[in-house]
Order: C-alpha cells, then sequence, then structure tokens
C-alpha cells in the first residue's frame, strides 16, 4: 500500500521573535515507510524498522512504528563501541525545534517485550531523545534504568524530583547538561524525574506529551506528562551555552530503541543472548501548544489521527 504523506499547517506567533512558522509532522515516504525526514541510524538489520497496522498494536489511525532490536545488530561506529541499535533519527534540515524557544512534542509509546533489569542485565537501553548533532550527548533522553538505582531521596532538588515510584524505572535525563557541568551524583547523574515502569506497561500504550524550550540559560523548562499525569516540571538550563554555539538549526529527534552500553552484560553474563526487544511508537507529532500534540486531548476534541 502507497502510505500518504501527513501533515499538519501549524501557523502560530513565536513569543520568542514573533516569527510565523509551518511545521510539518512526519508522514510516511517511500524508502520501507520510513517516516518523512527522517533516516535509519546505524541500524542494518532488515527486522530494524517498519510502519505496520492491525493486527499489531495500534494507538490511533491505521499504522504504527515497530522497532525490533536483537543481539549484535549493530551498524557503523556502533559494533566497536558495544551499542546496538533500532533506530530513526531526523535530519537536520527537517526539525522544528530550536533553543530557546517555546515547542510541544506528543507520541504514544508501546513495550511489546522489555522487562526490568538489574544492574547485571542492565544494557543502557534508550527509548528516545533529542540532539543537536552527531556524536555530541543528547540533552534529554528517555533512559531504563535498573530498578533501586538512583539517588531520589536526597539529590538536589533544583535539578531532581526527589521520591516518585521506585517501579518507575524509565527516566527523563539531561545528559549534555549531566557532562558539560559535571553533574554527580548530587544532581543524580542528571536523571531528573521518574515517568513510567517499563515492565509494569507491557502490552500497553502510554500517552507521552513534552513541552520545552530548550533554554541555554536559567530560564530553560522541561515538563512532561504521562497519560495525562506531570511527571516531570524542571526548571533551569537543559543545554549548555557551550553547546548551545553549534551551528546547526536546532535538536533533532531520536527514537527507538538504543542500547547504549552492552559490554557490562558481556562481562556479567558471558555469551548468554541479549534479549530480543520490541517496541512501538504512534503518533508522533510537533505543535506550539499542547492540543497539538496531546493524543488523549485529541481524541476528546475529535481531532482526525495522523498515521
Amino acid at each position: 500500500m502507497r502510505h500518504k504523506i501527513a501533515s499538519i499547517l501549524l501557523i502560530g506567533l513565536l513569543a520568542a521573535c514573533g516569527q510565523v512558522i509551518t511545521i510539518n509532522l512526519p508522514g510516511t515516504s517511500g524508502r520501507g515507510g520510513i517516516p518523512e525526514g527522517y533516516d535509519l541510524l546505524f541500524s542494518p538489520a532488515p527486522h530494524a524498522f517498519a510502519m505496520v497496522s492491525a493486527p499489531e498494536p495500534v494507538r490511533r489511525g491505521e499504522r504504527s512504528e515497530r522497532f525490533e532490536l536483537r543481539d549484535g545488530d549493530c551498524g557503523g561506529s556502533d559494533c566497536g563501541n558495544y551499542r546496538y541499535r533500532s533506530e530513526i533519527s531526523e535530519n537536520k534540515d527537517s526539525t522544528v525545534a530550536r533553543l530557546n524557544r517555546d515547542i510541544w512534542f506528543g507520541w504514544s509509546f508501546y513495550n511489546d517485550t522489555i522487562l526490568s533489569v538489574s544492574r547485571d542485565t542492565w544494557l543502557g537501553t534508550v527509548v528516545g531523545g533529542w540532539k543537536l548533532e552527531g556524536e555530541q550527548p543528547a540533552i534529554f533522553r528517555f533512559v531504563q534504568q535498573p530498578l533501586g538505582e538512583g539517588d531520589w531521596d536526597s539529590c538536589d532538588p533544583a535539578i531532581c524530583n526527589r521520591g516518585g515510584n521506585p517501579n518507575d524505572d524509565v527516566v527523563v535525563q539531561l545528559d549534555e547538561m549531566r557532562q558539560s557541568a559535571n553533574w554527580g551524583d548530587a544532581q543524580n547523574d542528571g536523571n531528573i524525574c521518574r515517568l513510567w515502569s517499563m515492565q509494569g506497561n507491557l502490552g500497553r500504550w502510554v500517552d507521552i506529551v513534552v513541552n520545552t524550550n530548550f533554554g541555554s540559560d536559567g530560564y530553560g523548562y522541561l515538563r512532561i506528562w504521562i497519560n495525562g499525569e506531570m511527571k516531570c516540571n524542571y526548571t533551569g538550563q537543559v543545554v549548555s551555552a557551550e553547546r548551545a554555539r553549534t551551528q546547526v538549526p536546532g535538536p533533532t529527534n531520536r527514537r527507538g530503541i538504543f542500547n547504549s552500553y552492552t559490554q557490562r552484560w558481556s562481562e556479567r553474563q558471558g555469551t548468554a543472548v541479549k534479549p530480543r526487544m520490541i517496541v512501538h511508537y504512534d503518533e508522533f507529532l510537533v505543535g506550539l501548544s499542547r492540543l497539538d500534540v496531546d493524543t488523549r486531548l485529541r481524541e476528546t476534541n475529535r481531532l482526525p489521527p495522523v498515521d
């Protein structure tokens, strides 16, 4: 079936500069169904990515994005650095995100197979994030932690959200700030908020909304809602001043499955096969307001799905 390229025209007055912009939401291209404006990133396996329809999980509309990662799935520089991934990356010329400018993202995430992990079985699994470019650390990313990991009780409350559900092992990490500002134990290694439980939501859709301005000064913010509940309300620098000088249009999205560090598994599990991971993403939207991107609000307001 020939996939339609979906787009929404969003015209808004940006508070930062009064600029009117048009945002094209990713549809599907003719390159194996990869969303327009994206490319596979170091993901050569034929099972790495597919656009699928029912009976595969679909949150809204007719299709969802399916990612699958198996032991040994590496490409490019990943292969010499203990990394595997099934991931798509937004082209820098396609991004509408900009530093120090308000923007909203929304999508739904479905976990088919990923279970909770311990320190001995941790693979540094990342399920999405934003970067400025290349090998630079992620501005922020969604990381699965080993259960019980992190100092969520005494970390600096100006940086991290203390407490939370100890079973919520998917956290948001300000990785670029962690590295540029040398955040350590006191800042919980840049892990600022617990978001949801990976195993607790096995076989369920998780609806995610993100509002940020990718702020490179003290006026930055990052707000995240999970299934309609605010789980993160961080105020402060999101991008370091040094990185903000990078000559790229703006932050780009990466999503899928990225096992960022597999060496510990090999050291502690020997030749045991690493788990096969499958997830789905649906309704990845970009906009100027929550209504533009929030799956639940869009359903309530009878707005059409965007395949």
